[in-house]
């Protein structure tokens, strides 16, 4: 199977970042919206999955972690191969971008900023309307197992969210890595999978997966604030996802491989 070299994924990712730069306005937000709404579905089918499964996970802690993780890569997998702008993954892209000074510091900040509200709206948006309204998850035990992920979240302190946001986004991102390592589509699928599947079953933090979860858990009737949502958890992990993604990845790697070494 031929596969690309990391110089030839870091190459990959700054033509990615220059494409990304050169989007419209109108190009970027909806292609943001499509990706909050992908991950909306991946955080969906995790917790139906997991949730109904309790007589399993009950006898064995780790199967609901391992069985979200199983199900929550279908989120990178459409946003990837179908096409989606996710500011996650955006971090790393736009981060080799700017250190091999191909896209601007604006251009890095604006892309991140729209991206960010884009997948937010996109998240909520979906949940609301596809997954609240016709009430996907009210039963028990998914309404339990939706307020207890919640309120999990926004009960950690803000240092413990910011480094569990930069593990998450580190997977993510190398997720992405590995995926644009493969020149086939089994190969892409299975190289966005596993760093994603560790990342939710070790409980770490994604800043977009949270605009799913932490919303979902609030409709449903969890005893936390809009303002404990964005300042508890969504503020220290999206943080946390930048350092994660633009310096443990893009930056690092853009860093050791400065300049293109084509594949032997």
């Amino acid at each position: 199977m031929a596969i690309n070299n990391t110089s030839d994924v870091v190459d990959l990712a700054e033509r990615i970042a220059v494409q990304k730069a050169g989007l419209s306005t109108t190009q970027t937000l909806l292609l943001g919206l499509l990706a909050g709404a992908y991950i909306s579905i991946g955080g969906a089918l995790a917790t139906y999955v997991s949730g109904g499964m309790t007589a399993l996970t009950e006898t064995n802690p780790s199967m609901g972690s391992l069985l979200s993780g199983a199900f929550f890569p279908i989120a990178l997998i459409l946003i990837v191969l179908v096409g989606g702008e996710l500011f996650t993954g955006n971090t790393a892209f736009m981060a080799v971008g700017l250190q091999r000074k191909k896209v601007a510091v604006g251009t890095v900040l604006r892309n991140w900023g729209m991206v960010w509200c884009a997948n937010f709206l996109g998240a909520v948006g979906f949940l609301y309307l596809m997954v609240y309204l016709p009430g996907v998850l009210d039963a028990e035990p998914w309404r339990s197992t939706v307020i207890a992920i919640g309120t999990n979240k926004v009960s950690m302190s803000f240092g413990i969210a910011f480094l569990k946001g930069i593990a998450a986004n580190w997977l993510v991102c190398l997720a992405v890595w590995l995926g644009l390592s493969s020149q086939s589509m089994p190969g892409r699928m299975l190289g966005l999978w596993l760093p994603v599947m560790a990342f939710v079953a070790l409980g770490f933090e994604h800043s977009i997966a949270n605009m799913y979860y932490l919303p979902m858990a609030w409709l449903s009737g969890a005893d936390f604030t809009i303002a404990d949502m964005l300042i508890k958890n969504i503020l220290p992990v999206t943080l946390g996802n930048i350092v994660g993604g633009a310096l443990l990845v893009g930056g690092v790697y853009a860093y050791l491989n400065p300049t293109h070494q084509p594949t032997k």
